[in-house]
């Protein structure tokens, strides 16, 4: 059997239009004919011819009707997740409704030959649930993506989505979590994952400028990162307030959430409390998504 593709509906869908225009036209024709005939037999043949042009305009339309709704069902945008590791798989990018038939997750440290393929034509929205755009947005998945799709007889048509870390969500969940907590000489200490690039990719301090715009203007809202510079434990010391809400710029609660962020005695040993927040996943959460295991 050939395999269906958009190209295919397209050339049936004109092939039906035209056979419904031809029997449109041809039970015109019979009818001005069969008024002017005095012949019962050919009044009855062209009746006839009538009512099989009749039967041709109904049954091209039911198919048009039929392709018309393959035609909406192939191009229906396909949605595919990459996450960092398993533990965020069952993340959704916020705000974004999915058909669960049409959702393909996977994670950098699975076997790329275990990706299902989307089908063969259709647009695909490539949503990376990572924090910053580097080296794992980039050259690696598109190395992961090239060797997943490498079987496939065909190119899929992929969309590439900003990464999580990027989303005007992000900073408004965050905001929303921090009001209540605001008070006398309380700051906020964005911490983020260093990298070895010349250029920091943007999402952190993207993130930090987004949070000045949503809290008071007197908040003390400042950015370190672990394994670069400016060090967060730095950061912290040279901080004016107190009480300082640590903001983790990570996914999931994992190594780096547990060895890497300041903590209670670095706080204590520059005379400052610390309070930390949740990390992206539980925002997600907290936001009546889907129940997720981090």
């Amino acid at each position: 059997m050939a395999k269906i593709t958009g190209h295919r509906v397209s050339g049936a869908l004109i092939v039906c239009g035209a056979a419904f225009a031809l029997a449109l036209v041809g039970a015109i024709v019979c009818g001005e004919k069969m008024t002017g005939a005095r012949d019962s037999a050919d009044v009855q043949h062209l009746r006839h011819l009538i009512y099989a042009h009749f039967i041709i305009a109904q049954l091209a339309l039911v198919s048009a009707a039929f392709l018309l709704y393959r035609l909406h069902r192939f191009w229906r945008t396909h949605y595919l997740i990459i996450s960092y590791n398993e533990h965020a798989m069952m993340l959704n990018p916020p705000g974004v409704r999915m058909a669960p038939g049409r959702v393909i997750r996977c994670h950098l440290g699975s076997a790329p030959t275990s990706l299902p393929l989307p089908p063969e034509g259709v647009p695909v929205l490539v949503y990376p649930m990572l924090m910053q755009s580097g080296r794992a947005s980039g050259e690696r998945m598109e190395t992961f993506l090239a060797a997943a799709f490498s079987r496939a007889p065909y190119r899929p048509r992929l969309f590439f989505q900003p990464v999580l870390g990027a989303s005007p969500w992000l900073a408004h969940a965050a905001a929303d979590y921090i009001h209540p907590l605001l008070g006398d000489s309380t700051g906020v200490l964005v911490v983020a994952h260093g990298n070895k690039s010349s250029e920091p990719p943007p999402e952190p301090a993207l993130f930090c400028r987004r949070l000045r715009e949503l809290l008071p203007a007197d908040t003390e809202i400042c950015l370190g990162y672990f394994q670069s510079q400016p060090d967060a434990r730095d950061v912290l010391r040279g901080m004016r307030a107190q009480h300082v809400l640590l903001v983790p710029f990570l996914l999931t609660r994992g190594l780096h959430f547990h060895r890497d962020l300041p903590n209670h005695d670095d706080a204590a040993a520059c005379g400052k409390s610390l309070q930390c927040l949740p990390v992206a996943a539980t925002l997600l959460q907290m936001n009546s998504l889907p129940d997720i295991r981090i």
